[in-house]
C-alpha cells in the first residue's frame, strides 16, 4: 500500500535534509578523521625515522662516520615531513568520510546510502536522508573519534629515545678516527691551497712559454684534485711523489750544463783587461738582456777603431770565452763567430756574431726561466710534503709516547762501573732507570747481544747512573756491575724507529725516502 505524504511536509523536509544539509553534518566528522590520520601517520613515519636514526649512529660506532649526527638527524626529520606531507594529502574525502564513520558507529551503511542519494527528490530518499542525519546528530566527532596514542606506542617512542640518549651520551670508540680524519683533511686542505697559489703565480708568468705553462698548471691541478681525494697521509705523499715525476720529467736534461757553460764563458770574459769585455762578462753572469746588447755594440764600436793586432789580441780573449761556453752550443757557436768577425774586421759579420749572441742569450733565459718555475713547483710540493710528514709524526710520536708512558720499561742496575760506561767515570752502585717510549733513551748497563731471535727477543736497556754504592778495589777495577733487565726486541725497534723519524722531520729527504725507511723498520718489526 502507497503512503501519501502531505505535500506541504514534504516540501519542509526538502529543504532541511538536502546535499547541502547532509555535507555541512559530514564535515566536522571529516575534519577529524583527517586529525586523526595525521597523528596517526606523523607518528608512525617519526617512528621508522628515529629507528632510522639509531641504525646510524650503531654504524657510526663501528666505522668512522664524521657527519654521523646531521644523517640521523635528517633521516628522522624526513620521514617525518614525508609522513605529514601524506596525511595531508591522502585525506579523506566526503564520501569517504561517510562510510568510515558508517563502520565506527555501526549505522549500516546509512550515511554511504545518503551521499549517494544527496541528489535525489523522491520521498524515499528524502526519508532515507533525513532517517541518516537524525542517527548521525545522536554522536559527536569528538567523542567517537579519539586522537589519544596507545600506550603501546608511547611505551615504543620511550624505548626509542633511552636508545638514542644512550648512542650519543656513551662515548663512541670512533670519535678519535673521525678526529684524526677531520685534522687530516683540514692539513691537506691546507696544503692545496699553497699549491693553488703557486699554481696561480706560475700561470701569471710571462717570462716561460704557454705550454709549459699549460704543462704545469695540468700537473698541479690534478695533484689538487688527488689531494683533496687522499683518504690517509701514504696517498698525499704518494700523489705529492707522482706530480713531483711529472714536474722531473718538464726538465731539460742539458739545463745545468748549458748554465754553468754560460757563467764559465762569463767570468772569462769578466777576467779581461778590455771594458767592454767586462760589461759584456757581467751581463751573461746577470742575464741582463738590455745590458748585454748595449755592451755588445760597445764592443763592435770600439773593434771598429782598432788595428789588426788589437783586433786579433781582442778575438783571442773572445774566443777563449767561447772554448769555455762548449757545453752550451748555441752560445759557444756565437761567440766562436764574434770572435772571428772582430779578427777580420767585418762590421757586417759582427753585427750578424752579436745578434747570434743575443738570440742565444734570449735562449738561455728562457731555459732558465723554465728551470725556475719547476723548481718553484717542486719546491712548493716538497714543502707541502715535509708539513704533511711532519704533522703525521707528531702525531704518531705524541700516541707511542703515551703508550710508552703506560708500557715503559724501568731498568735498575746496581752498580755502574765505569770502565764499561761510555762516559768512562767510575760511580758507586747506583740505580739507573730508563724509560722506552716516545723519545725516550736509555744508557749505561750491559748492552750485550740477543740471544733469540723475532718480536720476543731480548735485548738490553741499561739505566742511568744513580746514586747508589758500589765495591771499589784501591786499583778501581773490580766494582760490581749488574745489569739491566731484559726489554723484549720489538720495543727495543719501535725506540729506533721512532728516532729514525725524528731525525728525518727537519730535512728535505723525498717522500719516497721516507717512505724507504718506514718500510725498512716495517720489516724489522715483522721479524
Amino acid at each position: 500500500m502507497a503512503i501519501m505524504i502531505p505535500p506541504e511536509r514534504m516540501t519542509t523536509t526538502e529543504e532541511d535534509f538536502d546535499e547541502k544539509s547532509l555535507v555541512a553534518a559530514l564535515r566536522p566528522w571529516q575534519s577529524r578523521l583527517a586529525v586523526q590520520q595525521v597523528v596517526r601517520w606523523t607518528t608512525t613515519g617519526l617512528a621508522v625515522g628515529l629507528v632510522l636514526a639509531g641504525l646510524i649512529l650503531m654504524i657510526s660506532r663501528l666505522t668512522p662516520w664524521a657527519t654521523v649526527f646531521y644523517w640521523a638527524s635528517g633521516a628522522a626529520l624526513v620521514w617525518f615531513v614525508l609522513a605529514l606531507g601524506a596525511a595531508l594529502w591522502y585525506r579523506p574525502s566526503i564520501d569517504k568520510t561517510a562510510r568510515t564513520v558508517d563502520t565506527r558507529l555501526a549505522l549500516y551503511d546509512r550515511l554511504g546510502t545518503a551521499w549517494e542519494l544527496r541528489q535525489a527528490a523522491s520521498p524515499l530518499s528524502l526519508l532515507q536522508r533525513r532517517d541518516a542525519l537524525r542517527q548521525l546528530g545522536k554522536h559527536t566527532p569528538t567523542s567517537t573519534i579519539s586522537l589519544r596514542l596507545r600506550r603501546s606506542t608511547l611505551l615504543f617512542f620511550l624505548f626509542l629515545i633511552a636508545a638514542l640518549a644512550l648512542l650519543i651520551l656513551l662515548p663512541n670508540p670512533m670519535t678519535a678516527l673521525v678526529q684524526q680524519q677531520a685534522a687530516f683533511q683540514a692539513r691537506v686542505a691546507k696544503q692545496v691551497a699553497a699549491i693553488d697559489r703557486t699554481r696561480r703565480d706560475l700561470v701569471q708568468q710571462v717570462t716561460i712559454s704557454v705550454a709549459q705553462r699549460a704543462q704545469v698548471d695540468a700537473i698541479l691541478r690534478d695533484l689538487e684534485a688527488k689531494l683533496q681525494q687522499a683518504k690517509n697521509t701514504t696517498e698525499a705523499q704518494q700523489a705529492i711523489a707522482q706530480a713531483q715525476a711529472k714536474l722531473d720529467q718538464l726538465r731539460n736534461p742539458s739545463t745545468p750544463s748549458r748554465l754553468q757553460a754560460r757563467a764559465a764563458a762569463a767570468a772569462s770574459l769578466q777576467s779581461s783587461n778590455n771594458a767592454n769585455l767586462r760589461m759584456v762578462g757581467q751581463a751573461l753572469s746577470n742575464g741582463d738582456a738590455k745590458s748585454l746588447a748595449k755592451a755588445l755594440q760597445g764592443l763592435a764600436s770600439q773593434a771598429s777603431k782598432l788595428s789588426a793586432a788589437q783586433r786579433s789580441q781582442l778575438a783571442q780573449q773572445v774566443e777563449k770565452a767561447a772554448n769555455q761556453a762548449s757545453q752550451n752550443p748555441a752560445l759557444s757557436s756565437a761567440l766562436h763567430q764574434l770572435a772571428k768577425s772582430i779578427a777580420d774586421g767585418s762590421q757586417s759579420e759582427v753585427s750578424d756574431a752579436i745578434n747570434a749572441v743575443n738570440a742565444a742569450t734570449a735562449q738561455d733565459a728562457a731555459i732558465q726561466a723554465q728551470e725556475s718555475a719547476i723548481n718553484q713547483a717542486s719546491q712548493s710540493l716538497q714543502q707541502a710534503a715535509n708539513s704533511l710528514a711532519a704533522a703525521t709524526d707528531n702525531a704518531q710520536g705524541q700516541g707511542q709516547g703515551q703508550q710508552g708512558q703506560g708500557q715503559g720499561q724501568q731498568g735498575q742496575g746496581q752498580g755502574q762501573n765505569q770502565g764499561q760506561s761510555q762516559q768512562g767515570q767510575n760511580q758507586g752502585q747506583g740505580q739507573g732507570q730508563g724509560q722506552q717510549g716516545a723519545g725516550g733513551t736509555g744508557s749505561g748497563g750491559n748492552n750485550g747481544a740477543s740471544n733469540k731471535s723475532g718480536k720476543n727477543e731480548q735485548a738490553y736497556v741499561s739505566g742511568q747512573i744513580g746514586t747508589g754504592s758500589s765495591t771499589l778495589g784501591n786499583n778501581g777495577s773490580n766494582g760490581v756491575v749488574q745489569s739491566g733487565n731484559a726489554v723484549p726486541y720489538s720495543e727495543v725497534i719501535a725506540l729506533y724507529s721512532q728516532m729514525a723519524h725524528d731525525a728525518i722531520d727537519n730535512s728535505s729527504i723525498s717522500p719516497d725516502m721516507k717512505d724507504l725507511v718506514q718500510s725498512y723498520f716495517d720489516t724489522l718489526e715483522g721479524l
